[in-house]
């Protein structure tokens, strides 16, 4: 079996210690790990002592040597004596062979459309690098508060690392993140969940995550919810000097783009009681806003990013067809979308009847509504696009980046990247608060100023009170 380091074909043994479980081991031993498999790989073994494993897997030397003792403990890595030509036998490690099966063993995703981001994640270098060689050479001279206050606070430290190279394992090519529930990152990370909150407030701050969905349960969705997490694939530490996803952004006046009038009925109507909703009988979108009514300030952020989620499919597979105007029999179907919604909608159990109508006409109607709805959203996003003449849109599959707070002037972001392997890829504004919508390329997203790509939601501004859950 070809180890890691010899070519592309031990990935996936790579790919599955990153994802696997080790009971017992903290993320710390857990990163050491994953950092053992990408430089030796899982054949040989290694007989190097603490000194040179801390230089070369990029940690102390304290560190590796307690994570090398963990290690065997837990008989993931083999310890075993040598003997070398000065007389003295040689201590080498190697990987277990039962673990190695067990890694074997894993189903994991096939591929790995972020390996350059996850091997750039997981290998300190530059300043990373000389400051725990400086921090080692420290540490018996300074405590380790003081420590800690000369890091450069933009720094990832490796727990950070092995998180996030997790939560690429499960990315889709825009980075976001949408099965991967809280136990089972624990688990890959071996961080307790209080930690893992920590640890995601910390991702966040420093722009690697850019905006974040609790998970949630309602008695209108079909299962619960896992949270969904959009990483900046962007960022420095993942994309090195290039750019992995395109922006759109539009900005304006608030009044004039707020979107589908009944979102904004259904925002109204879930921060109120069913009673105190006031839903007008007989209105074409009764059902839908009656039903929805009293979920909460957290259901509509989550149902906003679901629709939202939707509109982004109908924008990428139908451009070119999404008309704007016409009665709703004109408009092209998705039969796809249609039984997405099917499976992630249900009527509230208990329900008997609504309006004077049966439960399956209830059902049947609620699932057309909110199809429309999502059709709505994507010909307003459509709509916003419209003065983008340069790009080639028809060409370009969609994420819209969520926008979830009211602010005097109305900002919309949008990730984009081509169909084909090579396509458009740039960074453009469109101001449509200019007496003549103006559209504007940058050079990139690090040219957007910090307070806009908060405005966008392509970052989320720290201490907002966000909580991971």
């Amino acid at each position: 079996m070809p180890t890691y380091c010899q070519g592309y074909g031990g990935f996936s043994v790579f790919f599955s210690a990153l994802l696997c479980e080790l009971k017992g081991l903290g993320p710390e031993a857990k990163y050491f790990l994953v950092r053992f498999i990408q430089c030796f790989g899982v054949t040989d073994l290694v007989c190097l002592g603490v000194k040179e494993f801390a230089k070369q897997v990029g940690v102390t030397d304290h560190q590796a040597s307690a994570a090398l003792d963990a290690l065997v403990d837990a008989e993931i890595l083999l310890r075993s004596l040598v003997p070398n030509k000065r007389g003295k036998p040689a201590r080498c490690h190697g990987i277990a062979e039962a673990f190695l099966a067990k890694l074997n063993r894993l189903a994991v995703p096939v591929g790995a459309m972020h390996k350059a981001a996850i091997e750039r994640l997981m290998v300190h270098v530059g300043t990373d690098a000389a400051e725990i060689r400086k921090f080692q050479d420290q540490e018996k001279a300074q405590s380790l508060a003081h420590l800690r206050a000369r890091k450069k606070s933009g720094s990832l430290n490796r727990v950070n690392r092995l998180l996030m190279a997790v939560l690429l394992c499960g990315a889709d090519r825009f980075g976001v993140v949408r099965n991967l529930g809280t136990v089972q990152i624990c688990k890959a990370t071996g961080l307790s969940k209080e930690r893992l909150r920590n640890r995601f407030k910390t991702l966040m701050d420093q722009g690697l995550i850019r905006s974040y969905i609790p998970g949630l349960s309602s008695p209108v969705l079909a299962v619960k919810r896992k949270s969904v997490y959009y990483l900046n694939l962007n960022h420095a530490q993942l994309a090195g000097n290039g750019q992995a996803t395109s922006i759109l952004g539009v900005q304006g006046r608030n009044i004039y783009r707020a979107g589908p009038e009944l979102l904004q009925k259904i925002h109204f109507v879930v921060n109120k009681t069913k009673k105190d909703a006031k839903v007008v009988h007989g209105s074409s979108e009764a059902l839908i806003v009656k039903i929805l009514a009293g979920q909460g300030p957290e259901f509509y952020r989550a149902f906003q990013a679901l629709l939202e989620e939707y509109a982004a499919q109908l924008l990428s597979r139908h451009w070119l067809n999404l008309a704007e105007g016409g009665a709703l029999a004109e408009r092209i179907d998705d039969l796809q979308l249609r039984q997405q919604i099917q499976q992630d909608f249900r009527l509230p159990e208990g329900l008997q009847e609504i309006d004077d109508i049966g439960v399956s006409v209830a059902r049947a109607r609620f699932n057309e509504q909110l199809f429309n709805l999502t059709y709505d959203i994507a010909l307003w996003i459509k709509s916003l696009l419209s003065n983008a003449s340069n790009v080639p849109l028809s060409e370009l599959d969609f994420v819209i980046s969520p926008q979830h707070f009211t602010h005097a002037n109305f900002y919309r972001a949008l990730l984009a990247l081509p169909k084909a392997e090579q396509g458009w890829n740039g960074c453009l504004v469109i101001d449509t608060s200019a007496p003549k919508e103006l559209v504007r390329s940058v050079p990139g997203e690090q040219a957007i100023p910090l307070e806009e790509l908060y405005l966008y939601g392509l970052l989320s501004r720290p201490g907002n009170g966000e909580v991971i859950k």
